[in-house]
């Protein structure tokens, strides 16, 4: 059975101390799941992340969707 293709993304502000982490974690648990998806990077600026309502730093999206199903609206470091 073929698996449906995955976006994820990992968003994250400057500095942010736990981005490293998010990304091996979300890499491990996807390509056991989907072997060829990509996680991808991303970082934002303060700007970029309050013109989103960006909800914390890091942030894991799927296919669009925040994982923990937080919505945009605040900006900053969780």
């Amino acid at each position: 059975m073929k698996t449906a293709p995955l976006t994820v993304e990992v968003l994250s502000l400057p500095g942010c101390p736990s981005v490293e982490e998010t990304l091996r974690m979300a890499g491990e648990v996807v390509f056991s799941i989907v072997p060829e998806t990509v996680v991808r990077d991303v970082r934002l600026t303060e700007e970029e992340a309050r013109e989103r309502g960006f909800p914390g730093s890091p942030t894991v999206f799927v296919n669009g969707r925040d994982i923990e199903g937080r919505e945009a609206h605040a900006t900053g470091v969780s």
